[in-house]
């Protein structure tokens, strides 16, 4: 493998890392979530997050062709790191804010910064591939990038609502939903 497909390998390797993680992150922010449109952009953004890890699981397969053991034991621990992460995030998700509509805010806020990261880090890719001549991995890139621009600008759409759902639960005394009966 070339110095060139070594760098394609890393980078597409933390995307598939932070995929599996988020994908971990989303199920525990769709259990907290109560229905609407908010949740349903989260299950849809579930499914595209799967998909997204598999197709670049499968390019990178493509550019390893036989494997290199030492790039496939670095996959599988920045996967594994990711996953810890993700987990260790869950309680933290659950405790955090006074009503679940506030948990359900700061989560969006979270999940619009990840959004904001996998957008550069799809960038990068495809920039990185495409000035090395690989027009598959960069088309790959700008097809996922395309998908988290999508989910962000939904995401953005949703914290005002998200906002006076808090406004509502917590100034005015009137919540939406009991987070105990949600997921």
């Amino acid at each position: 493998m070339t110095a060139e497909q070594q760098k394609i390998v890393q980078y597409l390797g933390e995307a598939q890392a932070s995929e599996r993680a988020l994908t971990r992150v989303l199920q525990s922010q769709i259990a907290m979530t109560p229905r609407g449109t908010y949740r349903t952009a989260l299950d849809t953004h579930l499914k595209e997050t799967q998909n997204h890890a598999d197709r670049v699981g499968r390019r990178l397969k493509e550019l390893r062709g036989g494997g290199n053991p030492v790039t496939a034991v670095v996959g599988f621990a920045e996967s594994v790191v990711g996953q810890a992460l993700a987990l260790g995030k869950t309680p933290l998700d659950l405790a955090r804010g006074t009503s679940g509509e506030e948990k359900v805010l700061k989560n969006a806020k979270d999940a619009a910064a990840t959004e904001a990261l996998e957008i550069a880090t799809y960038t990068a890719i495809e920039r990185l591939a495409g000035s090395l001549g690989d027009r598959t991995t960069a088309q790959l890139a700008a097809s996922i990038r395309a998908d988290e621009e999508k989910m962000l600008d939904r995401i953005l759409r949703e914290i005002p609502k998200l906002t006076a759902a808090v406004i509502g639960a917590e100034i005015d005394d009137e919540p939406t939903y009991d987070l105990t009966e949600t997921g």
